[in-house]
């Protein structure tokens, strides 16, 4: 038998709480490439992938969409870490799959916030949850992440959780923070850092989606090839070290003879027309996509 890849402790906060906290989470050798990833997405053109911001210091990249297909694919490679699919399939089951992979990056004195919300409002008929890949220390009192434990169980719509009491969660660069995809949070400006960059992993079960009817099928499969091809890429960057071994084959398993790029290619070549989430707007809850 494995051992859980959450601890008892975890486990409960996550259930409890909506969210668990995962010290040192990614390793330095793929830490590092990451952050190399972003040197590459952090210059503000006219990509459409990313959202510009005006800054005092000039234009800033605040946020970067439908990151495994960018750059050196170090994103790719992180989804395909073991641990956090062993991790996701704890939580989703086993078919899990990734629906929505972004970033969120602040800037010293961007005065960027990030409203209160919840990630996707859903009947609850499985587990799904985000996972927040800190690259860079998070503080307290300096836009930290700031959540209502426990919201993720209140009926109620996001303005009302939002004058709940609340905590910080300060991060370490490598930390993993997981929370329920219905748990209220947001995040003020930061004042006083350089840079803080985050990747955000939406995980789901195919079986959620198919009793709740929130994605088509056809989404389904390409989004579960995606974690396919990226547990291959892993093993692929990461030789002697054991790969995550999937429940299923993938949708498509010819996937694994065909050069990686072009198996990318095919996966986005379709929006994914994720969900909105649930945000407050001047006292009122409404759906969009400000991620």
């Amino acid at each position: 038998m494995t051992s859980s890849p959450l601890t008892a402790a975890q486990r409960q906060s996550f259930e409890q709480d909506g969210f668990a906290h995962f010290p040192g989470f990614v390793p330095p050798p793929l830490l590092a490439r990451l952050r190399e990833l972003f040197d590459q997405l952090l210059v503000p053109d006219a990509q459409t992938c990313k959202v510009i911001a005006a800054a005092p210091s000039g234009p800033v990249v605040t946020n970067v969409d439908l990151l495994c297909h960018r750059g050196n694919l170090a994103a790719l490679e992180l989804l395909g870490y073991p641990p956090l699919l062993k991790l996701a399939r704890a939580l989703c089951g086993d078919d899990l799959f990734l629906i929505q992979e972004f970033a969120v990056i602040k800037h010293g004195g961007d005065g960027v916030p990030v409203l209160w919300h919840k990630d996707m409002v859903h009947r609850r008929s499985g587990t799904c949850f985000t996972a927040g890949i800190y690259l860079d220390p998070s503080f307290a009192g300096d836009g930290a992440l700031q959540v209502v434990p426990g919201s993720h169980h209140d009926p109620r719509d996001i303005c009302a959780l939002m004058h709940e009491p609340h905590i910080e969660l300060p991060m370490q660069g490598g930390d993993i923070l997981i929370h329920d995809m219905m748990l209220a949070h947001a995040s003020p400006p930061m004042h006083h850092g350089l840079l803080r960059r985050v990747i955000y992993f939406e995980f789901l079960s195919a079986a959620q989606v198919a009793a709740e009817r929130i994605y088509p099928p056809e989404v389904v499969a390409r989004r579960t090839r995606l974690s396919h091809v990226a547990a291959r890429l892993y093993a692929e960057r990461n030789p002697g070290q054991a790969a995550f071994a999937f429940p299923a084959p993938s949708p498509r398993p010819e996937d694994a003879e065909l050069p990686i790029e072009q198996v990318l290619a095919e996966i986005y070549a379709e929006p994914i027309g994720a969900r909105p989430s649930s945000y407050c707007v001047n006292g009122t809850a409404i759906f969009a996509q400000f991620d």
